[in-house]
C-alpha cells in the first residue's frame, strides 16, 4: 500500500474517532450541566444532530454511551502507545477502569430483554428473595444498573483485582444500593453456593479462557433450580472489519475471542438446557446468551 493511501485512510478513519468524542462531549454538556463556551456547544449540538438527530439526550443512555467513548478512546490511545501488550488488567488507571464499568451499565437493557424471552426470569428477579450474581463486577457498575432496575434484588458481584473493587464499593455508595450490593474479593472458579441465585452475569471479555469452564462448572452449581447462566461477550456492527477489531480488545481485555457456537455448546456441556443467544435488541456493543439449570 502506497505511503498517501495509509495516510488517507488514517484521515479518514480521524474522522469517525473525533466524531465519537464530540458526541460523547455533547451528551456531558447536555446532561451534566457542565459550563461551555457557547460556540463550542453550538458546534458540539450541530454535530450530534447530525449523528443522531436533535432530540434531547436521554440520562439513561447518556452514561453508558460517555463510558464506550471514553473506553474506546483511551483504549485505542493505550494500543497504539504499547502495541504488543497482551490482556491483563494489573495497571490502576482509574479513570479507564471507571468508564469501562459505565459502558457495562448499557448491560442491564439486555438483562430486560432476556427476561422478555425466557420464561420466568422476570418474575423470579422480581421475587421479595432473588438474587443475582456479578462475576467480573470491575467497579460495580452493572451491578448498580440491574439494582436500579430491580428494586427488591439483592446482588453479589465479584472481582479478583481489589482497585476495582474499592471503586465499587465508593460507586454503590455514591448510589445509595451499598446495602443492596455486596462486593467480594474472589476467585469464581472456587464458588460454592449451591442453589444460591437466581442468575448469574458472566463477563467473558474479561476471563482467561483457561479459567471459564471451571467457572462456568462453579456457576451452575451455585444457580437456583430454574435460575439462569447468563455470559456476554463484545460485539460490534457486524461487518469483518469490526469483528476484528472486536477480537483484538476481547484479547487486550484478558479473554478469548468466543464464536456463538463455541459459548452454546460450552452451556451444553455444563448440563444447562434451553441453551440460546438472545437475539439483540439492546444498544450496547454486548452479545448476550443464556442457559437453564432445571
Amino acid at each position: 500500500m502506497a505511503d498517501d493511501d495509509v495516510l488517507k485512510t488514517a484521515v479518514r478513519l480521524g474522522a469517525s474517532v473525533d466524531a465519537l468524542a464530540a458526541l460523547a462531549a455533547h451528551l456531558r454538556l447536555e446532561t451534566e450541566q457542565l459550563p461551555a463556551d457557547p460556540a463550542v456547544r453550538a458546534l458540539l449540538g450541530t454535530i450530534a444532530a447530525e449523528l443522531v438527530g436533535d432530540d434531547a439526550p436521554d440520562p439513561a443512555t447518556a452514561a453508558p454511551t460517555i463510558g464506550l467513548a471514553r473506553t474506546f478512546l483511551r483504549q485505542a490511545t493505550e494500543l497504539v502507545e504499547n502495541p504488543g501488550r497482551s490482556g491483563n488488567w494489573d495497571q490502576v488507571d482509574v479513570p479507564l477502569l471507571q468508564s469501562v464499568g459505565r459502558l457495562s451499565m448499557g448491560i442491564s437493557a439486555a438483562v430486560l430483554a432476556a427476561e422478555r424471552r425466557l420464561p420466568d426470569l422476570g418474575d423470579r428477579l422480581r421475587a421479595a428473595d432473588a438474587s443475582f450474581l456479578d462475576v467480573g463486577t470491575g467497579t460495580g457498575w452493572l451491578a448498580i444498573a440491574i439494582a436500579q432496575s430491580h428494586p427488591t434484588l439483592r446482588l453479589v458481584g465479584l472481582d479478583i483485582f481489589e482497585p476495582a473493587l474499592d471503586l465499587a464499593r465508593a460507586n454503590a455508595e455514591g448510589a445509595g444500593l451499598s446495602d443492596r450490593i455486596e462486593l467480594r474479593l474472589q476467585d469464581a472458579a472456587l464458588l460454592d453456593e449451591p442453589n444460591g441465585y437466581d442468575a448469574i452475569w458472566l463477563a467473558l471479555p474479561f476471563l482467561p479462557r483457561a479459567v471459564v469452564v471451571p467457572i462456568v462448572n462453579a456457576a451452575v452449581r451455585s444457580l437456583k433450580p430454574g435460575g439462569w447462566l447468563l455470559p456476554g461477550t463484545f460485539t460490534g456492527p457486524g461487518d469483518r472489519l469490526s469483528e476484528l477489531l472486536t477480537d483484538l480488545r476481547t484479547v487486550r481485555s484478558g479473554g478469548h475471542p468466543w464464536r456463538p457456537e463455541e459459548i452454546i455448546d460450552m452451556l451444553a456441556t455444563a448440563g444447562l438446557s434451553d441453551a440460546q443467544e438472545i437475539p439483540r435488541e439492546w444498544p450496547a456493543p454486548v452479545r448476550l446468551y443464556a442457559g437453564l439449570r432445571r
